[in-house]
């Protein structure tokens, strides 16, 4: 797998601190990524706000020269109320030669969607079906892949259920491998069942911190949290070798996932025993001791050149252990 580098990976905590190279910009994005050898660049297409036409050609001519790809991203938005935030991306993308385009349906995290419940969720996303069947044409115009990404909102099994309604190969999902956990499955589970849809992959890993309502997810560095990596990209390169992915190293704030209440499942499909057991077993036996502290240097109100070195480290940390593991 050829693996780039997310610009989610980092907050504002750079610019704050007057460092450059700025990864909100896609050139500076660009040239973290060709510092630790990565492969690509993932960014909002705000990025490219005011580029004319040729700016963006000459942009994604100057990233081809230097051996890197670029995904673009759109996501938060309710598509069946308003579908032309993906229309744009798509067509941004087409100016840039992006060959995908990952996307998100809703703004809810934590795998809580206790506010729709089982049937408001369930319309939710029946009425996502006709927008994006609607769209697909001008991604397959474009030739480009449109991922929906598991946003900590939606499970596998929805996913599936989701591009099997569209029924348009442009459609499929990029897979968030931390994410997975948000809503009860494991980053194998999760990968196995969408496998035949996937179009794009983000590598992010998360420590295991135990409340009496769950486990808060604490972003770290590639191979020092939960997520088996070697395991779980061979099993990306055995069934779906063409797709690629960034390193997302999440977000700023610990995710509290409230699993072990009885209400947070009352939103999600039936699903087999056996199979949440384990999402459990794996959040169990990873989880840290209680008195390790869970809040990231973000959330204790640490400077912003700390804020700053912090994210750096982990993504230093994260490409060294890609290389070690032979996973580049």
């Amino acid at each position: 797998m050829k693996i780039g580098l997310c610009a989610w990976s980092f907050t504002g905590s750079h610019r704050e601190a007057g460092l450059k190279p700025d990864p909100h910009t896609a050139e500076g994005l660009a040239q973290l990524a060709l510092r630790w050898g990565l492969h690509s660049i993932e960014c909002s297409p705000q990025f490219f706000a005011g580029q004319s036409p040729a700016q963006l050609k000459d942009f994604a001519a100057a990233l081809a020269d230097r051996g890197l790809g670029l995904v673009l991203d759109t996501g938060g938005h309710d598509y069946a109320q308003d579908i032309s935030p993906l229309r744009q991306a798509l067509e941004i993308a087409g100016q840039l030669n992006v060959r995908v385009v990952r996307t998100t349906i809703s703004n809810l995290l934590e795998g809580d969607r206790r506010q729709y419940g089982y049937e408001g969720w369930k319309t939710y996303l029946e009425n996502l079906v006709r927008p994006l069947k609607a769209i697909m044409p001008l991604a397959e115009d474009h030739g480009i892949a449109v991922g929906i990404e598991n946003h900590q909102d939606i499970c596998s099994w929805e996913l599936c259920w989701l591009c099997e309604q569209v029924d348009n190969p442009s459609l499929g999902v990029t897979m968030d491998c931390g994410n997975a956990l948000s809503v009860g499955e494991t980053p194998m589970a999760f990968a196995s069942r969408i496998m035949p849809f996937l179009k794009h992959v983000h590598l992010k890993d998360y420590t295991v911190h135990p409340t009496p309502f769950g486990y808060r997810l604490k972003r770290c560095a590639l191979g020092q949290g939960v997520v088996d990596w070697p395991a779980l990209i061979a099993a990306f390169d055995a069934g779906a070798p063409q797709v690629q992915g960034c390193v997302e190293l999440g977000a700023s704030v610990a995710r509290h996932i409230r699993i072990l209440e009885e209400d947070y499942w009352a939103t999600y499909p039936p699903r087999p025993l056996a199979e949440a057991v384990n999402a459990l077993r794996v959040l169990h036996q990873a989880a840290r001791s209680s008195e390790e502290d869970w809040r990231t240097p973000h959330e204790r109100g640490e400077s912003a050149q700390s804020r700053a070195a912090y994210e750096l480290a982990q993504l230093d940390a994260s490409a060294a252990y890609l290389r070690q593991k032979g996973l580049t």
